[in-house]
């Protein structure tokens, strides 16, 4: 029996905090949703919506590139040997991103797309319905990796955010636990360490202690910790997964 996994939400600036957790114990996998360096449209969906707290992303080409190599170099130094990286992005800034990366030890393993059946519309261009994914190890030829014959594109086609059990009011971008547990179960085994550098609302604190791995995440923002505390049912036991996504399980009963 597996006992319950530890987890730690820590408010403050990643580049002071995550070398000093560092220096405790490596980490095992990490998972980085981090900003995607743009505007929104506050008219948009729920995002102009009083319950959602909106951040404001705004870089330059030349600040985001700066800002992506200190993080991803960051990420490789806390990892272990055989540790790797998720990086979710959108595709306006993935160059800045892809570029970052050369200028750090990492191997990008895949590129993966996750397709989802919502997006921004627009009149004039197709609608943007994807998200881009990259698999980081930092040895390309010893990694952890459990999954066989999957493709490298996601697509759930019964999630969307409207029958989505975890989405809860206050942070308008949040990543299913689907997805999330996928990334898990792919890169991790149970009593690992997951690192999550850009909690947002806390999503993979509760993927992760669903999967029974230890979690450190990392908030800059003070305004989000009740959120990410309410999503990741922080001092409260979770629910233990089933060989069913977290998704169905929930949709079926």
């Amino acid at each position: 029996m597996v006992n319950e996994s530890k987890y730690e939400l820590i408010i403050g600036d990643i580049f002071e905090t995550l070398p000093i957790k560092t220096e405790e114990r490596l980490f095992n996998l990490i998972i980085a949703d981090p900003p995607f360096g743009i505007s929104f449209n506050k008219s948009s969906h729920e995002y102009g919506a009083e319950e959602y707290d909106l951040y404001e992303d705004n870089f330059t080409p030349k600040t985001y590139f700066d800002f992506s190599k200190r993080w991803i170099q960051i990420c490789y130094d806390a990892l272990t040997a055989t540790g790797s990286l998720y990086i979710i992005s959108g595709w306006t800034n993935l160059e800045y991103i892809l570029n970052a990366i050369t200028k750090t030890e990492f191997h990008i393993l895949n590129h993966i797309i996750w397709h989802f059946s919502w997006g921004v519309y627009t009149k004039r261009r197709f609608a943007t319905s994807h998200y881009h994914i990259l698999l980081l190890v930092k040895n390309k030829n010893e990694y952890q990796f459990y999954k066989q014959n999957d493709g490298d594109v996601f697509f759930w086609p019964e999630y969307n955010r409207g029958n989505d059990p975890h989405r809860i009011k206050g942070h308008p971008c949040q990543l299913p636990i689907v997805l999330l547990e996928k990334m898990i179960q792919t890169s991790s085994s149970p009593g690992d360490l997951v690192g999550d550098v850009f909690s947002g609302s806390g999503g993979t604190i509760l993927a992760a202690r669903l999967n029974h791995r230890d979690v450190i995440a990392f908030e800059i923002r003070k305004e989000y910790e009740p959120i990410i505390r309410r999503k990741a049912h922080f001092g409260k036991p979770v629910s233990p997964p089933t060989k069913q996504s977290t998704l169905k399980k929930y949709l079926e009963t």
